[in-house]
């Protein structure tokens, strides 16, 4: 019969590796109860502070006084959960209204609202208090964020195509004016400008850009 080498494990090693891995079982349970107890804690305080942040929004939503709601909308804004970015767009709003374009921008371009047309709105507003500070490259940039974020919306995306040729024209870029005018006439030839005839002024855009 062949000689068993397998070395007999005592039953001291054995108490030993039962107490090591006892303490091991331990400590994971204890990480584990400590990460959990953290995470009821911050999903308590995250819920009481957007819960603070949702009552501050309807104040300033229900106040007809423009500077206070102003200021309680720059307040709830702070606080980064949603009801806190929608504070900023208001508060943005508000300020472009005032004539505050640069401070206005700053709460624009910061707000996630998740919801493409709604920054695709806040988008072309910042763009325009660029347009306002006389910034037009940074105006231009807006405006073409603006117009990924709408995604093809009929109404939204050739409004700001608009605006764009504005900024073109006034930089003497009429080759850019007309391909924004151009991308009207084609992927949206059933917008309505309000009376304007984009394709005549997509021609003369056109026609400027060819004797230049």
């Amino acid at each position: 019969m062949e000689k068993n080498t397998t070395p007999v494990e005592q039953p001291e090693d054995v108490v030993s590796k039962a107490r090591a891995h006892k303490n091991t079982i331990t400590g994971i349970a204890v990480a584990f109860l400590v990460l959990l107890a953290g995470f009821v804690v911050w999903n308590w305080i995250s819920q009481r502070n957007s819960a603070a942040a949702d009552e501050k929004v309807a104040l300033a939503d229900m106040e007809p006084n423009d500077s206070i709601a102003l200021a309680l909308y720059q307040e709830a804004a702070q606080a980064g959960y949603p009801a806190g970015n929608r504070a900023k767009a208001e508060a943005g709003i508000r300020l472009y209204r005032q004539g505050k374009y640069a401070e206005a921008a700053e709460y624009l371009n910061d707000c996630d609202l998740n919801d493409n047309i709604a920054e695709a709105g806040v988008k072309t507003l910042e763009g325009d208090c660029y347009v306002n500070l006389e910034q037009y490259d940074r105006a231009l940039e807006c405006y073409s964020a603006a117009v990924r974020k709408a995604d093809g919306n009929p109404q939204l995306v050739p409004f700001i195509l608009v605006k764009e040729a504005h900024i073109y024209r006034a930089q003497q870029n009429y080759s850019a004016e007309a391909d924004a005018y151009r991308t009207i006439v084609e992927q949206y030839p059933q917008y309505n400008a309000g009376g304007v005839d984009i394709r005549a002024l997509y021609e003369r855009a056109r026609a400027q850009a060819a004797a230049n």
